[in-house]
C-alpha cells in the first residue's frame, strides 16, 4: 500500500493551490493507495473523512495535522488523533509530544533543516516516531544530515510530498507492508517501521528542472541586492524559496 502522509488541501490550508478532489484524483492517477491530509493547524472533520472515503473507495483518505510550534517555528506532523485541542492550542514541542504519547498518536518532525542547520526543539530528549528525509520542501543537500540525526536517535525516516499542488502529490511516498484496517493500525504500522520509502524518479527530474530555473533567478536577484519581497512581486511565488537559496541551500530533491 503506497501512502503519502503529508498533503495540504486549499479547503483548510490557504497556501495550497489544490483542492481535496484535485489531490485525491491526482494521487489515484499517480498510483497511490492512500493519502493523509495534514493541513496547517487544521483537522479534517471526522464525518468529512468518512464521506471522502465513501466517495473514493477503495482509495483511502486519513486525517492528520501539521502544527507549527509557537516558540521555535518547527513544524510537527501528528496522525491518529482527532482532538480539537490540536488546532485550538498554541503548542510547544514538549507539551505536544507528551499529549500525542498519552493519546497513542503518531508524531513526526516535518522538513528538518529547512531554513537553519539546527533543530530548534528538544528532539534528543523527546524523540519523535519519525523524521522526514524526503519531500518537495527538503533539499537533497540536507539528506545526509537528516539521516545522521535519525540514526543517532534510532528513529524512523519518512518520504512524503508535502504537496501544496496536485502535480507534486506522491512524488515521494511510503510503501506499507500491508493495508491497515483502520487509522489505529496505520499508526502502529508506521511506529513499527513496517514500510519502505519510494519515489517517482521521472517526476523528480521534472521537479528539479523547474527548481533549477527558479534558483537561477533568485541568485541573479541576490546579486542585484534584491529582497525576498522583490522576488515575490516579480514572480508571485512564495518568499520562502528566496530565503532558502539566500542561505546557500537548494530545493533540488
Amino acid at each position: 500500500m503506497k501512502i503519502d502522509l503529508h498533503v495540504h488541501a486549499k479547503e483548510r490550508s490557504s497556501c495550497s493551490m489544490a483542492s481535496e478532489k484535485e489531490h485525491i484524483e491526482a494521487a489515484i492517477k499517480y498510483g497511490l493507495d492512500a493519502i493523509v491530509f495534514t493541513d496547517h493547524d487544521k483537522l479534517v472533520p471526522i464525518d468529512h473523512i468518512r464521506e471522502l472515503n465513501e466517495m473514493y473507495s477503495p482509495f483511502k483518505i486519513y486525517g492528520g495535522i501539521e502544527i507549527r510550534m509557537r516558540d521555535t517555528g518547527e513544524d510537527i506532523l501528528v496522525i491518529g488523533l482527532q482532538d480539537k485541542i490540536l488546532e485550538e492550542k498554541k503548542w510547544v514541542y514538549t507539551e505536544l509530544y507528551k499529549f500525542v504519547r498519552e493519546h497513542e498518536g503518531y508524531i513526526a518532525l516535518a522538513h528538518p533543516y529547512r531554513y537553519e542547520n539546527k533543530i530548534k526543539v528538544k528532539i534528543e530528549e523527546y524523540i519523535p516516531d519519525a523524521i522526514e528525509i524526503h519531500s518537495t520542501n527538503i533539499g537533497k543537500d540536507d539528506s545526509e544530515r537528516i539521516e545522521r540525526l535519525a540514526g543517532r536517535l534510532n528513529t524512523n525516516l519518512l518520504g512524503n510530498s508535502d504537496a501544496h499542488n496536485c502535480v507534486d502529490i506522491g512524488i515521494f511516498y511510503n510503501e506499507l507492508e500491508y493495508e491497515p484496517k483502520n487509522e489505529k493500525e496505520l499508526v502502529k504500522l508506521l511506529k513499527d517501521g513496517k514500510y519502505k520509502i519510494g519515489c517517482c524518479e521521472d517526476r523528480i527530474k521534472v521537479f528539479n528542472e523547474e527548481k533549477k530555473r527558479r534558483e537561477t533567478l533568485i541568485k541573479e536577484l541576490i546579486a542585484e541586492r534584491k529582497t525576498r519581497e522583490d522576488y515575490h512581486k516579480l514572480t508571485g511565488n512564495w518568499e520562502g524559496d528566496f530565503d532558502r537559496v539566500a542561505m546557500g541551500k537548494s530545493y533540488l530533491i
